[in-house]
């Protein structure tokens, strides 16, 4: 199963359209956006004609999304939220620790703009970095999560 999971679009309507476009020549099964901006999805769901999960983030107040979202798919359990609440600037410990206790094998996060995969403890934590505005002197990028009973692959692709 593959997953795209995108953040940080930030109301970027041409690079909503590049971002979709990626989606559109990968064709995962799922899509994921991780907030600033939630309403953004609503944007991709209608170029895309498909449906995109999301959750809330710091820009987002008001908008009625999730903060964070818990789901099952090929056996494992994905956590998934925007990050600010972890203070993932900082550190990820918080989101390790939330990770955990939910009992997920992967935690997606984004919130510093910043690509980013790492693994500890059993949690695979991905920051797809932003579409829009990245920090570090990074592209925008998106991510793509390839779900396997053995594991996950990432894959950080280019926005453009």
């Amino acid at each position: 199963m593959k997953i795209a999971v995108v953040s940080d679009t930030h109301r970027q309507y041409g690079k909503i359209e590049k971002v979709c476009s990626v989606i559109v020549r990968e064709n995962p099964d799922r899509i994921l956006h991780l907030g600033d901006l939630a309403e953004d999805a609503d944007v991709m769901e209608a170029l895309l004609d498909r449906s995109v999960l999301r959750v809330a983030g710091n820009c987002d107040g008001g908008s009625g999304e999730p903060l964070e979202l818990l789901l099952q798919l090929e056996g494992q359990t994905i956590f998934a939220t925007h990050g600010h609440l972890y203070r993932v600037k900082l550190t990820t410990e918080g989101l390790l620790q939330a990770a955990r206790d939910k009992g997920a094998s992967i935690a997606l996060y984004g919130h510093t703009h910043l690509a980013r995969e790492e693994s500890r403890l059993g949690v695979t934590l991905v920051n797809p970095g932003s579409a829009a505005l990245p920090h570090g002197g990074q592209a925008p990028t998106m991510a793509f999560l390839e779900l396997a009973p053995q594991g996950v692959k990432v894959r950080f692709v280019p926005i453009g």
